[in-house]
């Protein structure tokens, strides 16, 4: 019973010694990709104007406003029609109403890819690394899986040669069904010493949807706190 006892606790201390160099391998490439980025402290808040292409509902101005740690706002013009979503961290909300479960769940994926970089850094303790694959078209890549709460994760595809985030891929389950929303990054510019994708590839359930590109990002340290007031029409939902 002793020796047992005693190779038991070598094998958890093992364990424990492994899981302790994998967590120090992620954590180091992390910071390899935030130092591809700009590097520097993590953005407290984000505002980006561009024009979002959608294949269903056509082009309209877009503009999304974000801030650390779970505030996040998008109001889009599409051709004779508006749409504002806005999340509050628990509380989530479309066209001033309360959202849906999967909608919500949808706009805590849109907020995580904010800063994603950083984000992976803040959050580096729930992200796991899936080791070098080959992408759909045959080009290497890393693969980190961040899990961003329960039923939400998002897998992020990295250039192994530049660092850079190629894709993100957002995992949202809910009763046992999963919903992926995919986004692809190019064209990255410097702004404010951080460098940027200007272009975004948006997919639902592996369909092509639709392009953002964006005209204007700025860095402030903080917003306003009327960008993320709750809509006076929608209650809140319960949660």
């Amino acid at each position: 019973m002793g020796g047992f006892g005693i190779r038991a606790t070598a094998g958890v201390l093992s364990w424990l010694v492994l899981a302790s160099s994998a967590l120090a391998d992620v954590g180091a490439f992390i910071s390899e990709v935030v130092a591809a980025h700009g590097g520097g402290a993590a953005p407290t808040a984000i505002h980006e104007v561009g024009v979002t292409q959608s294949q269903r509902r056509g082009a309209g101005p877009v503009e999304r406003w974000w801030q650390s740690p779970d505030r996040f706002r998008i109001d889009i013009r599409y051709p004779g029609a508006e749409e504002t979503r806005l999340l509050r961290g628990a509380d989530a909300w479309q066209q001033g109403q309360p959202a849906t479960a999967p909608f919500h769940g949808a706009l805590v994926l849109q907020a995580a890819r904010m800063a994603l970089p950083w984000r992976l850094r803040e959050n580096a303790g729930r992200v796991v690394d899936l080791g070098s694959l080959d992408s759909a078209e045959g080009r290497p890549i890393r693969v980190l899986e961040w899990t961003v709460q329960e039923g939400v994760k998002l897998i992020v595809d990295i250039d192994p040669a530049t660092r850079l985030v190629m894709r993100s891929r957002g995992i949202l389950t809910i009763n046992n069904a999963s919903m992926e929303f995919a986004t692809r990054y190019e064209d990255y510019r410097p702004v404010a010493g951080r460098l940027v994708a200007f272009v975004e590839q948006h997919f639902a359930m592996g369909q092509f949807i639709g392009t953002t590109t964006l005209q204007a990002i700025e860095f402030p340290d903080v917003l306003p706190d009327k960008v993320f007031s709750a809509p006076q029409s929608g209650l809140v939902l319960n949660r």
